[in-house]
């Protein structure tokens, strides 16, 4: 790569200083809008066991029902829920928000990428989420790092020392950065995140809204066992199969040869009735959540692999608790506690 490494965007369990979440007031995109809040009240308050969360809310009203909800869940917050007026349509904040990243030449500073979202390769009409990362960032008084890409936080896995798994489908997209070649990509990627060597896997134009987000199918295991990858398997799916063989014939940016850990895709058959009726449902325990101390992802009511997939997950996150909730109206919309998350680091 040319030039000095400047930024690195740091594993996602390296320690948090909090977890942004947005709560939206719309029923354009669910007709089951109340049970959605409920989700994502059970999300924000099984976060704040384990670190705050910084919560954006619409208006008043909104920030009303979502106390009540968060109230009502069966157990304690460790930590505080920040409650923050501000205009968002949408949940996903992994996509919408700012990416937090080091300075490498600053580190007493914060740092953050906004990366000009445009609504899934503008596949919906502009509204205030194309703010949301400026938001973030001026709130947090963040120092504000540009860029001319377009792409949204679940198109990016980093294991924090210079490796990424990015998906073609998404970033090479014209929907999103139109004329840009695979290199000026990887160079200027190098030049915001700290990436020393993209693994790129084709992915799926057109699958869903995202273009095949890489947070669906391969996740980097991280600190506790650096180069393992977990990575989504579906019969059903022939990607997820060439996403397999891709990565274990990869090394990483460390020259570490990749290795699979497979987490199977739930029983379509097993799975509970309100996930199987929907098409968009994201049925990948992929989509967890490393935060302090804990990793949550959801669970989908195949019992057998629900069961399973947690063994697997407490096998190579040995020192955090592993939390599988039920967040079904969050599946439904197509992203689950990764999507509807984003992570500012403790600097």
């Amino acid at each position: 790569m040319i030039g000095k490494k400047l930024y690195q965007m740091p594993y996602e369990g390296s320690l948090h200083k909090l977890t942004w979440m947005g709560f939206p007031k719309s029923s354009e995109f669910t007709p089951h809008l109340l049970n959605l809040q409920q989700n994502l009240a059970l999300l924000a308050k099984t976060i704040s066991k384990y670190e705050p969360v910084n919560l954006i809310v619409p208006d008043k009203e909104t920030q009303k029902i979502a106390e009540r909800f968060v109230d009502q869940t069966d157990f304690q917050s460790k930590f505080n829920i920040t409650y923050i007026l501000n205009p968002i349509f949408d949940l996903w904040l992994r996509d919408t928000g700012a990416i937090f990243v080091k300075s490498l030449e600053n580190q007493s500073q914060v740092y953050a990428v906004d990366f000009n979202f445009n609504a899934w390769g503008n596949k919906l009409e502009p509204n205030d989420d194309r703010f949301i990362a400026k938001f973030m960032i001026q709130h947090e008084k963040a120092n504000l790092i540009s860029t001319k890409l377009v792409l949204e936080g679940g198109a990016i896995e980093v294991d924090g020392e210079g490796t990424a798994i990015l998906a073609e489908s998404c970033i090479l997209n014209e929907n999103r950065n139109p004329n840009w070649t695979k290199s000026e990509v990887e160079q200027e990627l190098y030049r915001i995140l700290g990436i020393e060597k993209i693994i790129w896997v084709p992915g799926v134009r057109g699958m869903d809204i995202t273009d095949g987000h890489i947070d669906l199918y391969a996740r980097f295991v991280g600190q506790s066992n650096p180069a393992h990858v977990f990575v989504h398997l579906d019969p059903k799916d022939p990607s997820t199969n060439e996403n397999l063989q891709i990565i274990q014939n990869s090394t990483d940016a460390k020259g570490r040869k990749l290795i699979p850990v497979i987490l199977p895709a739930p029983d379509h058959n097993k799975i509970r009735k309100q996930l199987s009726e929907i098409k968009e449902s994201a049925l990948s325990y992929c989509n967890y959540l490393v935060m302090n101390e804990a990793v949550v992802l959801a669970k989908f009511g195949d019992d057998e692999t629900d069961n399973k997939v947690k063994e697997i997950l407490q096998q190579q996150f040995q020192n955090r608790t592993i939390e599988m909730i039920d967040i079904d109206y969050i599946i439904n919309g197509g992203g689950g506690a990764h999507c509807s998350t984003q992570q500012q680091f403790e600097y």
